[in-house]
């Protein structure tokens, strides 16, 4: 083989497996491992296994988990597999949402499309849930239904990877309210009183079209301006450190191609 020839070869592989570099780490995160760095979080993350969402929240490229802590799962423990897999999948959140961009509705209230409205199972806005930042500044919780309460607190955050994933830890589960008359789906909660703002305060995520034409004044499409993509040091909540991996990539990249023309 010619030395042009093993030059080109070898171009051609350095290409290749710097590209399969970069498209792995743009999406490198892992929510099993995630989770396993804090024991609060265990049965949790044993019942995203066992559902197998843990698979699908690792195949997507942005995504916003709301995770119960141990103290919390009981309503789970009563359930069959598949009947878990559908409330946890009213948990998984098909866009990133930290901290910071959840405080910043400004006592407001974003309407968020779940990975059960994306299952074809739910009906109605059973797999939407309503976020509300209260006069307090707390961030509530509940679903989406009319006449549903917010009773599920955001406490902090469990990891970030800004514009990837963020993993949030709330008080209780959000139960799956019927269609037609708020009633919890699998069993009965306690709500806290919502407090919910008129329709003018709501602010929209970008679901899928709405499910029937009843719900059209209440979920609609948004602008995708309504959010700046936040900063690596804004989404460092709690202790949390949050990692620009599509960064370390580049770098990762640029600086091997220089070794290799160097060579």
């Amino acid at each position: 083989m010619s030395s042009s020839s093993s030059s080109s070869y070898s171009l051609t592989l350095f290409f290749f497996f710097a590209s399969t570099f970069l498209y792995t780490s743009s999406n490198s995160f892992n929510i099993t491992d995630i989770l396993n760095q804090n024991n609060e979080f265990s049965t949790f993350n044993n019942l995203l296994s066992q559902t197998q969402l843990a698979s699908t929240i690792n195949s997507r490229q942005t995504i916003t988990v709301l995770a119960l802590s141990n103290d919390a799962m009981s309503f789970f423990s009563g359930q069959s597999t598949a009947d878990n897999k559908k409330s946890l999948s009213l948990l998984i959140i098909l866009d990133y949402y930290d901290i910071k961009k959840l405080k910043s509705l400004n006592k407001k209230s974003v309407i968020l499309t779940t990975l059960l409205q994306s299952s074809g199972q739910a009906k109605g806005l059973q797999g939407f849930i309503n976020a509300t930042v209260m006069n307090n500044g707390d961030v509530m919780f509940g679903s989406a239904v009319r006449g549903s309460n917010l009773d599920s607190k955001l406490i902090d955050s469990v990891a970030t990877n800004p514009n990837n994933i963020s993993v949030l830890h709330i008080s209780s589960y959000i139960p799956i309210m019927n269609a037609e008359q708020p009633a919890p789906y699998g069993g009965s909660s306690t709500p806290l009183p919502a407090q919910p703002p008129g329709d003018d305060d709501y602010e929209y995520d970008e679901p899928p079209s709405p499910p029937s034409s009843t719900t059209k004044p209440f979920v609609a499409a948004a602008t995708a301006a309504t959010a700046k993509p936040p900063s690596a040091k804004a989404n460092s909540t709690s202790g949390v450190s949050a990692i620009n991996t599509p960064n370390l990539a580049f770098a990762f990249v640029i600086s091997s191609f220089w070794c290799f023309m160097t060579v």
